[in-house]
């Protein structure tokens, strides 16, 4: 493990390398080509998680990406935001965690914008989603709103939203 002073505290990509890290994705060349590399002579993985250094203890802060465990699934936020915005009772909508106290994810939320005044039923976006989905991956619970924060891009605040859903955890 090498630290250098100036990385002490900074968010950054958790690294892998060393001689037992594996060449790649079995049959995969673009996964692969994405997430390994060399190092110094050593094989490198991305882990795609996000951590720090304090002293030489490494801190995990979540991932990079908008992907989540959950009951030992890996789920793309992205890909069950694509099938929501394909739900013809709603306007707008995107996944979000629900962590517990050990910052694990506890539960997969939506927060939705319904098409119309009349608020769809949790049932009806569940059954929605069901073909599309793996079970795993549909919302356990739909939040309603007026519409969704953006950020100064003009994007759903993603990261607003994850924070307002665990303000009370």
């Amino acid at each position: 493990m090498t630290i250098d002073s100036a990385s002490v505290n900074e968010p950054g990509e958790i690294i892998i390398a060393g001689f037992n890290v594996s060449k790649g994705y079995l049959n995969n060349p673009a996964k692969t080509k994405s997430a390994f590399f060399e190092t110094n002579g050593l094989q490198a993985y991305c882990t795609g998680d996000l951590g720090y250094f304090d002293h030489n203890l490494l801190f995990y802060k979540g991932r990079v990406d908008f992907q989540i465990k959950l009951n030992g699934y890996r789920i793309e936020l992205e890909e069950v935001n694509h099938f929501l915005s394909e739900v013809t009772l709603l306007k707008q909508g995107v996944a979000v965690p629900k962590y517990d106290q050990n910052h694990k994810v506890s539960q997969l939320l939506a927060v939705v914008v319904p098409k119309s005044a009349q608020q769809p039923s949790q049932v009806a976006l569940r059954q929605a989603l069901a073909g599309k989905l793996m079970p795993y991956m549909v919302p356990q619970r739909f939040i309603f709103r007026d519409s969704l924060p953006h950020n100064v891009n003009g994007k759903v605040d993603i990261k607003a939203l994850i924070s307002e859903v665990n303000a009370h955890a």
